[in-house]
């Protein structure tokens, strides 16, 4: 495998800027695809431009090798599955912390196609006995920012007492990451039928060991969950 560090390439100027940003995320979403139904090392940079509609050439145009194509296409899935600091960002605008870990609940329900896609491949990828370092840093980063989310919120609502005092806090955040893991890998296997109630399932198991006060828990869901901002 070629030790170049992976990416896209870079072009000059900035017309037409648009219209490469989508060719290159329509790539991505066709790689991510294809890796995740054939896996790595069946998956050709011909086999994933013929899935693109593109030529070859086009797409190495943009990426190197099918390595720096595999980076990037996890790089993406990961970012959208994180939306960046999005969560984070929640944590510092709501005192709300139910509302925060039922919207990480909700932004899962709406990725579950990729989502799938992408841990098939991570698991894939373990299994193959390949290692690329690029690739296991960013598997870290996003099951560390998963976790840390999770663990800030938890611990938010202890403190403001929207929570009980007694929780393990890391214990339970790497439970949910773990059974969603589950969840969604399940559902490669049985089908996406049930996924949306397995969901639902964790999500009241989880509130229920947390045992927040209903008047500090219930979230209108049929009228779209806002947020409450912080009046700190």
């Amino acid at each position: 495998m070629t030790k170049k560090k992976p990416g896209p390439r870079r072009t000059s100027g900035r017309r037409g800027a648009p219209a490469r940003r989508a060719r290159a995320d329509d790539m991505l979403a066709n790689a991510l695809r294809l890796f995740a139904e054939i896996g790595y090392a069946n998956a050709t940079v011909k086999s994933i431009a013929a899935a693109a509609g593109i030529n070859p050439a086009l797409l190495y145009y943009y990426y190197e090798s099918k390595e720096a194509l595999f980076i990037a296409t996890l790089r993406q899935a990961i970012a959208a599955a994180l939306d960046d600091r999005a969560g984070f960002d929640l944590i510092a605008r709501t005192t709300d912390s139910a509302a925060l870990i039922r919207a990480w609940f909700e932004k899962n329900r709406s990725l579950i196609v990729p989502l799938s896609q992408m841990l098939k491949l991570l698991l894939e990828y373990r299994t193959s006995g390949t290692r690329i370092p690029e690739v296991d840093r960013l598997i870290r980063r996003f099951y560390d920012a998963e976790l840390e989310l999770l663990s800030r919120a938890i611990q938010r609502g202890m403190r403001s007492g929207q929570f009980r005092a007694d929780i393990d806090v890391q214990g339970i955040a790497s439970f949910v990451s773990t059974h969603l893991d589950g969840l969604v890998l399940g559902a490669t296997i049985r089908g996406l039928a049930d996924i949306r109630r397995g969901l639902s399932l964790l999500e009241a198991f989880v509130f229920e060991h947390l045992r927040a006060p209903d008047r500090r828990f219930a979230i209108r869901r049929k009228r779209g969950a806002q947020l409450s901002p912080s009046s700190a």
